[in-house]
Parts: structure tokens; C-alpha cells; sequence
């Protein structure tokens, strides 16, 4: 089992998706290097229905997509909420996370359950921050996605750790920070280089939600993205929204854009 973080409550998190009011199945299956993932699906009637899974931020877990799930639900999408490994109920250590490198292949692994185990012959993925970088490096490489929907996607590990770099810290120590991080945790910042891959998410739609004013990941690496990917593809650029909020605010307001941005995709 996963090494949880004092925040997580099984029984708090459970009630979290009862008080939804919608059917759902406890969940598990396996990544492709053995580690035991689990999560949520919420399913709807209909044999040919799509499915909808959401790839959480850094340190954030299943329930991150809680309020995502009523109104894609409502619009006629399974929906698949699953922690990484080591985060939530999910085997793995916590702090092992890798910015995208081994969470892509987590989403791999949803992706492959929604097919093999449920059926689902067509699938939409959505994630933030972290989550959008791990559905973008998974897409690039799985044709199981078919459509991708990623809010405030960095173009690269290194860039990301650069641009919050405290001022106190001069860049050949936090160069040194950077590499033991990749050597402690097994994994390398070129495994986590989305603009080097976005293009091959083509000819499946893409859709980058950003907000101008996020001083965590500058517009300018959602810009680049976009730039480097390949129709069809969509930007939304939105004012007055921090890093945090373009989650917690902005794609609970815009759900029904991103549901019809879905649906198009999909059906």
C-alpha cells in the first residue's frame, strides 16, 4: 500500500464520493511495471458510452476530480477518477513523485483498464498541472487517447523547477538539487519533455487551458506547446486565475465548454 500522507482519511475520502449521489465501483488494476493503482469509476447507462479519466496535479490524489464528475456524468461519460502510485490509496512510496515521468505511465495503465477491463472504446483524458503533462507524454505514445483536455501544462521538468526557483539559490545548486532528485528517485528530467512530444497527440484533438496570470508555469511554456502541437488543437488563455485556481475555479465554471469540446471529440 501507498505511504500515505497524514491529509488522506479513507473514510472522509469515501463519503467524499457517496455525497455525489451517483453509482460507483472501488476500483484497482495494475501499471505495467507492477504497481497496484486505485481509484473510482463512475459509470453510466449506455453500452457505448465514453469514458473520461482525470490525471490529478503534484500531491494531489482522486479526489482532486470530485467536481468534475457530476456534470460529465450528467453529460453521458463514464468518468474514472485514480490516484498515482504512492499517492491516495495506490501502491507506491509518496514522495517518489516524478513530475510526470512514471504518473504518464500510471494514466498508460487507466487507459488500458478503461479498454481491457470496461470496454470503453473511446476516451477522453483531462489533467492539471502535473496531470496534463502526464496525460500529454502518455497520449504522445497511446493511441488509447483519444481526446486530451490539459490545464496548465509545463513544456519540461527542468523549465518548471527553474521558474520557482527561490532567488536565494544560485542555479548550479539547484542544478545539483535537480539531479538528486532524479538519481534518489530513478527517473530523468528527459523522460518529463512534453513540447518534445505534443505534436504526436495528432490527429486526435487537443485542447491547452492556461491562465495568464500564473506566476507557476508561465504562459509562455503553455504558448510553446501549443505552438509545437499539430491540429486540431484549441487554446483557452484566461485572466485573473493563479496556477491553483484554473483548476479550482476555472474548469468547474467551464465544464460545460470542456463537456461540448468532449463531445465533439468523441462522438
Amino acid at each position: 500500500m501507498a505511504t500515505l500522507p497524514p491529509i488522506f482519511n479513507v473514510q472522509n475520502a469515501a463519503r467524499s464520493a457517496q455525497e455525489l449521489g451517483l453509482a460507483y465501483e472501488e476500483v484497482s488494476f495494475a501499471t505495467g511495471d507492477g504497481v497496484t493503482l486505485r481509484g473510482w469509476f463512475f459509470p453510466v447507462e449506455g453500452v457505448d458510452a465514453p469514458a473520461i479519466l482525470y490525471a490529478p496535479a503534484t500531491s494531489k490524489d482522486q479526489r482532486s476530480g470530485l467536481s468534475l464528475v457530476r456534470p460529465l456524468h450528467d453529460a453521458g461519460f463514464n468518468v474514472l477518477l485514480f490516484s498515482y502510485r504512492g499517492h491516495g490509496l495506490s501502491d507506491g512510496h509518496y514522495h517518489g513523485f516524478s513530475y510526470g515521468a512514471r504518473e504518464s505511465l500510471d494514466v498508460d495503465a487507466a487507459v488500458r483498464y478503461l479498454r481491457e477491463e470496461k470496454g470503453m472504446r473511446r476516451i477522453g483524458a483531462l489533467g492539471h498541472s502535473a496531470g496534463a503533462v502526464s496525460i500529454i507524454l502518455s497520449a504522445a505514445r497511446n493511441p488509447g487517447i483519444d481526446a486530451v483536455v490539459a490545464a496548465s501544462p509545463f513544456r519540461s521538468m527542468e523549465e518548471i523547477w527553474n521558474t520557482n526557483r527561490p532567488a536565494i539559490f544560485p542555479t548550479p545548486m539547484f542544478e545539483l538539487m535537480m539531479r538528486i532528485s532524479e538519481l534518489l528517485k530513478g527517473f530523468s528530467r528527459d523522460q518529463v519533455r512534453p513540447l518534445d512530444v505534443i505534436a504526436d497527440i495528432a490527429p486526435r484533438p487537443l485542447l491547452i487551458i492556461h491562465s495568464s496570470d500564473d506566476k507557476r508555469i508561465t504562459v509562455e511554456q503553455a504558448q510553446a506547446l501549443f505552438g509545437a502541437a499539430e491540429e486540431p488543437k484549441q487554446m483557452w488563455l484566461i485572466e485573473d486565475a493563479s496556477h491553483a485556481q484554473v483548476r479550482t475555479i476555472v474548469m468547474d465554471e467551464r465544464i460545460d465548454e470542456i463537456i461540448a469540446f468532449l463531445c465533439d471529440a468523441l462522438n
